[in-house]
């Protein structure tokens, strides 16, 4: 570990990049125990001074993957939702509800996380679905049954990867973001070919693109959205961009979406049962929110190209009842004995 230090940690004039193999190598040996934790954090820190290069980031990233549990989701082809683990602290989480909401539209949609990862420390998506009834599973026949039979499934990360997950004390430690809040968003664990990342600095944006794409994503969105998530604002325009030959920007008002109280901040049990009363579609200020976020999550997959027909398709699923029949059928798979809180 001395050799990566040595080139990474001497200085803001004399560090030096490493290379695609000393990158990949650092990392495992943190993953392995091969590395004190003197030696982990000052790496650390020293990557977060410096700036990590693309090729740095390729090689943290097939790190992780080497030490990845590939759940293979085959022709299900879901989409991946690439949220940063560190979850929010200063709004409304609607993405519980809009996620139900567009795969009662037809959308296949998989997540993976883990909490009470710094630098926010906030909540996440996963512990508002696990206060809704929604519990985390372990066995992969398992996770693909809910994928298949609800069109949602969520992946946690000390089953995904275990050594990572054991990584959570020290970086909880070190207290700032690194390398691995940029790069375990993006590790592909269900190998499917759509993913939707959340931006909050406009330098990542291009990074994302770059490594999406490496770890083997075919279509790649990334939304500048609310705390950096994939909610969008839904008081002002939210840019959204894309691999493809188009980006988006999200226009509540072209949509006549009146505004949302959105810095509200929401207990995780609060948060959960907003998000049930808008999938049971009781009348709400944050029914129109879910509605767009929802529509977006249905273009990323791939349901259709046009903002204003997604957002009719999710009306649609909410209204039938569709989105709650969504709801119901993960809640209860996630329910039986096998299941791993």
């Amino acid at each position: 570990m001395i050799e990566y230090l040595k080139k990474v940690g001497v200085g803001k004039q004399r560090s030096k990049d490493l290379n695609y193999r000393e990158a990949y190598e650092a990392n495992t040996k943190i993953l392995n125990g091969e590395a004190t934790d003197v030696q982990i954090g000052y790496f650390w820190g020293a990557m977060r001074m410096k700036y990590e290069t693309e090729e740095e980031l390729f090689g943290f990233l097939d790190s992780l993957k080497e030490e990845t549990n590939i759940i293979d989701s085959d022709e299900l082809c879901p989409l991946d939702l690439g949220i940063s683990y560190d979850g929010k602290n200063r709004s409304v989480h609607i993405l519980p509800a809009s996620i139900f909401i567009a795969t009662g539209a037809g959308a296949k949609i998989v997540g993976h996380g883990n909490e009470k990862v710094p630098s926010k420390y906030g909540i996440t998506y996963h512990q508002i679905l696990n206060a809704m009834g929604c519990l985390n599973l372990s066995n992969p026949d398992e996770i693909i049954k809910a994928l298949e039979l609800s069109g949602f499934s969520f992946y946690h990360q000390k089953f995904m990867n275990p050594k990572l997950a054991s990584l959570l004390p020290k970086r909880q430690e070190f207290g700032l973001r690194n390398y691995l809040n940029t790069v375990e968003k993006l590790l592909n664990p269900f190998k499917t070919t759509k993913i939707i990342i959340g931006v909050a600095h406009n330098p990542y944006i291009s990074k994302y693109i770059q490594l999406s794409l490496y770890s083997g994503f075919k279509d790649v969105f990334v939304v500048k959205g609310l705390e950096g998530g994939i909610e969008p604002f839904p008081n002002r325009d939210t840019k959204v961009i894309t691999n493809k030959i188009y980006s988006l920007t999200i226009r509540p008002k072209d949509l006549k979406i009146e505004a949302t109280p959105i810095s509200e901040y929401l207990s995780i049990e609060q948060n959960a049962k907003l998000c049930i009363s808008i999938l049971e579609n009781q009348e709400d200020n944050f029914k129109n929110w879910a509605l767009i976020t929802a529509g977006l999550l249905l273009i990323a997959y791939g349901t259709t190209e046009d903002l204003k027909q997604a957002v009719d398709l999710a009306e649609e699923s909410l209204k039938t009842g569709a989105a709650y029949e969504s709801f119901q059928i993960y809640k209860s798979l996630t329910n039986n004995k096998r299941v791993i809180i």
